[in-house]
């Protein structure tokens, strides 16, 4: 199958200069050629004043959980494996209706996102998954309800060896605890390790071995300096909490920003709204733009699956990173390519160019003069089949 699809711009790839009056032409799913309007001899599809940019991607997730206050299943509850794979479809499939064609699951019971993510979805559309199944904790961890708790180095050998059979892509550690345990109160482990350092180390050098990148989730300045001196992947949240409040250690971020790690700091609908809480607003921000202002490679990812943390705001969190005053080019960069080379996907996913897969998003306006446009999403194609 072939089509050409013209809009008003292209922007191919975030750091590169748009394509004014262009058009993408797509065959047997993958894009063929890009380039002015006035190259292709016809136009299949005209889109007219939209903009076309690389579909978007969100690097943390939780696609099993229930993020509606007026549904039946909170984190930390069992629910049936048939519930949990619907609800994993549906989130999927929702992601896709806001322009996310790809998601990373951070943490799914029973290893369910990855049963979806092989054995398909009855023909309903959803976003790409590439899944870390259950989470590596501790026994009453954090998000020990879904996760393989471990508290020995043969426990962390069978559970990296076990994901391995399973087939996920990555490791998802909790290297600290967090601040949403539905069963206790975590107390004192947001703000210290779970790990000792050896273990730390064991989890992401088995976790290498076993081909499987590792992403930590880190709230505080020991867990999040441990995963990084261990040489973990991605960091996850990476607040800084402490009390009072957050504080950013400047020291290592810049550490962290001259190797090149990602951080997804998960910045979502909660934080202009109700905000977050390991700081007030303003700190929480600031603490942010400082990360941003030292070089250090944001991504987005929204923590879906809190409460009101739908698919459908993946937009708000792009909005945190405008209210930081972020140059809008490394905001579409943080949910495109530079998201797609967080997550292991850089040579697939990200931007639009030829050879790659035809995921492509319709914006109603100019993300790059008014990033309110992300959340106007007139039309979704992943895999070259028109999804929205």
């Amino acid at each position: 199958m072939t089509i050409v699809i013209a809009a008003r711009r292209v922007v191919t790839r975030a750091d590169l200069t748009p394509v004014d009056h262009a058009a993408v032409k797509v065959v047997d799913g993958r894009v063929a050629a890009v380039g002015p309007r006035a190259d292709f001899t016809s136009v299949d599809l005209d889109l007219g004043e939209a903009t076309i940019i690389p579909g978007m991607i969100d690097a943390h997730v939780h696609l099993s959980s229930d993020c509606s206050p007026t549904m039946g299943y909170r984190p930390g509850e069992e629910q049936p494996e048939a519930s949990a794979v619907l609800r994993i479809v549906s989130n999927a499939h929702a992601f896709l209706r806001a322009g996310v064609t790809t998601v990373r699951d951070l943490g799914t019971e029973r290893g369910l996102a990855g049963f979806v993510r092989d054995r398909g979805s009855c023909g309903i559309p959803m976003a790409r998954i590439v899944t870390a199944n259950q989470p590596i904790t501790i026994t009453g961890g954090h998000c020990a309800y879904m996760g393989m708790a471990c508290d020995s180095i043969d426990d962390l050998r069978r559970a990296i060896r076990a994901h391995a059979a399973q087939g996920s892509n990555w490791i998802k550690v909790m290297a600290s605890g967090g601040f949403s345990n539905p069963r206790r109160a975590e107390g004192d482990a947001v703000y210290r390790p779970l790990f000792s350092d050896e273990e730390m180390r064991f989890i992401i050098s088995e976790a290498h071995a076993n081909g499987m990148p590792v992403a930590a989730h880190a709230q505080n300045k020991a867990s999040i300096e441990q995963a990084f001196r261990a040489g973990v992947d991605t960091i996850e949240h990476a607040s800084f909490s402490a009390r009072p409040h957050a504080a950013v250690d400047e020291k290592l971020v810049a550490e962290i920003a001259a190797a090149g790690t990602y951080v997804v700091p998960t910045a979502n609908n909660y934080w202009l709204t109700t905000g977050v809480p390991w700081a007030p607003l303003e700190v929480a921000l600031a603490n942010l733009r400082r990360l941003y202002d030292l070089g250090v490679r944001l991504v987005a990812g929204t923590d879906m699956g809190l409460d009101t943390t739908t698919p459908g705001l993946y937009a708000e969190g792009l909005m945190v990173f405008e209210e930081i005053g972020m140059d809008r080019r490394d905001i579409l960069g943080a949910a495109t390519h530079l998201a797609a080379e967080a997550i292991g996907l850089g040579s697939e996913a990200g931007q639009i160019a030829p050879g790659r897969p035809a995921d492509l998003v319709a914006l109603d306006g100019d993300p790059l003069a008014d990033p309110t446009a992300y959340r106007r999403v007139s039309f979704v194609m992943k895999d070259g089949r028109r999804c929205v």
